[in-house]
């Protein structure tokens, strides 16, 4: 009996110096210098889609792909007025030349010495240097049709060979990649050409992103999802083997994903400009240096908002959104930090982000797809501020058109006239489209609608509702069919959906880049034009304009497509986010472009202080040492009164 006292005793002591610290030991304490090894911890809302470079088209995915994968450009991480382009895997920006031919081309050069990742798929193990031929790999697999690369449909107009290549491969069921690369001609190991049909400003863009990553063939056959001498390997989508600054290690499907440096990255470093005038100091230190900084990230998945928040708090995670929940803990009513936060000498930042957000409407549905004045009575109905004021914190801006502020052709003053909150209106054009009072006028029977959402917190669920109740105010019926991120976009990409609440981050600050969007020919799953719009007029509009420079012929042309857009209305904008996010004092924010998703490549925290902070902000409680003496005292008085009985 003493023995269990003295077991509870002990198991107490141990109880009371355990940490709360939620993540498990880094790979290393110290780097092989002796310096600190420095870890960047970060929650993520779930397990990406997938990680095929070629294939994914989402944020979620891309802020990971970005990190094991990189392009020929990238953008500046300091420059937004305006956003620059520079190399990246490239040794320069690309040469315009025109081939014998005639046909208009870009010339690249490649860096030399750049490694994939060390992998099994290599040889021993060994990753091998990246060439032209990786590079033209990446292309072949746009035009395969099993990759189903969702902006196939846009380089295919462009890009000489590549819409023929993939209906070949269609024809046969397969793709040859024993043929060239289409629209790749290389030139030798470190140079290749990108051959266009036309003119194609808008392609150094499509340079600095993951679609056009090289790949190595290596990974791609050796990762392929099936059982080889009695072990199953993984599928190439979730085992990325890119030559970025980091290398995926682990991944713990709905639990975390933890990256390490690529040792053997010496791709890029710290810019030596492009930084404020009034951070110079702190810039200047890092500039030139070898990236990345750091030597591990950690992603903890958690779908729920307040724990993310309560581990930000306790200094677990270097950076936090500010969301509704919180939104008032951390923001005053002039939007700026609360006392408490300011003495923790946290930082706070506002950003408009190039992005637009809307509703979306299923055009080749026989319902929503088919009446005009449905969405459009939808759209009036529809009170914005009063959903910016309850979820946003009143702080995102109110869209009245596709384009964001900052993208070529948005137009500050213009007024949506069906995006002014007006019932009278909206119960007029319902009436117009044969649902009085959101009832049927032929049978009487109310309209039904099912509005498809990402639902994976308490917030997301109530915001949800808020949507379904605006638009019930019509006298419609309103279904919340609720999906994690990933269902929600499988679903998007067939056209399983009647309507949804979905959301465009720019992939680069251009019109054709949101136009696009509702393209004819770049209709889903094969392009990004997921409402599956279908406008003639508005096709040879947009293909006139996405091959103009910008101009006063230009802009007159983005004008109209908007004006189209307005009144088809098989979208219905919604907001421009501004984002508020917090930052540690050991890990202040370096990248200020929104377009970069690499973020982690040019961070650095300081190791010291975060431990610092840590043993500040998690103060152990008295009370385990009381309990320690108690259970000791009553321990010892249990054993000498047992011991007297027993004499």
């Amino acid at each position: 009996m003493a023995q269990r006292f003295l077991f509870i005793a002990i198991a107490c002591m141990l109880l009371a110096g355990c940490s709360n610290d939620p993540h498990p030991p880094a790979f290393h304490e110290k780097r092989a210098d002796g310096t600190p090894w420095q870890v960047s911890y970060a929650p993520f809302p779930d397990d990406p889609r997938s990680l095929d470079p070629q294939f994914s088209y989402d944020t979620l995915s891309h802020s990971i792909i970005c990190l094991i994968y990189e392009s020929m450009l990238q953008y500046h991480p300091l420059k937004t007025d305006p956003y620059e382009l520079v190399p990246c895997l490239a040794e320069s920006m690309p040469e315009r030349i025109s081939t014998p031919d005639g046909h208009p081309a870009y010339r690249f050069h490649i860096k030399h010495g750049i490694y994939f990742h060390d992998d099994l798929c290599f040889p021993e193990g060994k990753g091998r240097e990246l060439v032209a031929t990786d590079v033209a790999y990446a292309f072949q697999r746009i035009a395969d049709p099993k990759v189903e690369c969702p902006v196939l449909s846009t380089l295919a107009e462009y890009i000489v060979g590549l819409q023929d290549a993939n209906a070949e491969a269609q024809k046969k069921g397969s793709y040859d990649y024993t043929k060239p690369a289409p629209g790749i001609r290389v030139v030798d190991d470190h140079t290749f050409d990108i051959v266009l049909l036309k003119p194609f400003p808008q392609l150094l863009y499509w340079m600095a992103m993951p679609f056009t990553a090289p790949v190595a063939k290596e990974a791609v056959n050796y990762y392929d999802g099936k059982t080889h001498d009695g072990i199953t390997r993984e599928q190439f989508k979730f085992k990325p083997v890119g030559v970025g600054p980091f290398r995926l290690v682990a991944w713990r499907k709905g639990l975390s994903l933890r990256l390490i440096r690529n040792d053997h990255y010496i791709t890029t470093k710290f810019p030596t400009d492009g930084w404020p005038a009034e951070e110079a100091s702190r810039y200047a230190a890092m500039a030139g240096k070898p990236l990345p900084f750091l030597d591990e990230l950690y992603f903890r998945i958690i779908r729920e908002s307040i724990p993310a928040w309560v581990l930000f708090r306790q200094g677990y995670f270097e950076r936090a959104g500010v969301g509704k929940d919180v939104f008032d803990t951390a923001i005053s009513a002039k939007q700026e930090l609360t006392p408490e936060y300011q003495k923790r000498d946290v930082w706070l930042y506002k950003d408009a982000e190039p992005a637009t957000y809307y509703f979306l409407f299923n055009m080749q549905d026989p319902v929503v797809g088919k009446n005009p004045k449905l969405r459009q009575a939808i759209s009036s109905a529809y009170d914005f501020d009063l959903e910016n004021e309850i979820f946003m914190n009143g702080i995102f801006l109110n869209a009245q058109q596709l384009l964001p502020p900052g993208v070529y052709g948005y137009q500050p003053n213009f007024k949506n006239p069906y995006r002014q909150s007006k019932l009278d209106q909206a119960k007029r054009l319902l009436a117009e489209a044969g649902y009085p009072n959101g009832h049927d006028a032929k049978t009487g029977k109310q309209l039904l609608l099912t509005l498809d959402m990402t639902i994976d917190d308490a917030e997301s669920r109530q915001h949800a509702e808020f949507q379904k109740e605006q638009i019930e105010r019509l006298g419609i019926e309103v279904k919340i069919e609720e999906n994690l991120w990933a269902t929600h976009q499988d679903k998007v990409d067939r056209g399983n959906f009647q309507f949804t609440s979905y959301g465009w981050h720019a992939d680069y600050p251009d019109p054709e880049n949101f136009f696009f969007l509702f393209y004819g020919k770049n209709a889903a799953p094969e392009g990004n034009n997921y409402c599956r719009y279908a406008n003639p007029e508005f096709d040879k509009l947009f293909e006139k304009m996405r091959e103009m420079e910008n101009s006063p012929e230009r802009l007159e042309l983005v004008h109209r497509l908007n004006a189209m857009l307005v009144e088809d209305c098989p979208m219905i904008p919604l907001y421009y986010p501004v984002v508020f996010r917090l930052s540690q004092p050991w890990a202040q924010r370096v990248v200020l472009n929104p377009l970069v998703f690499s973020g982690p490549k040019y961070t650095q925290i300081d190791p010291g202080l975060r431990r610092q902070k840590q043993a500040e902000w998690n103060r152990k409680p008295a009370w385990p040492l009381a309990v320690i003496a108690a259970l000791l005292a009553a321990a010892g008085i249990f054993a000498f009164q047992w011991s007297q009985r027993h004499d």
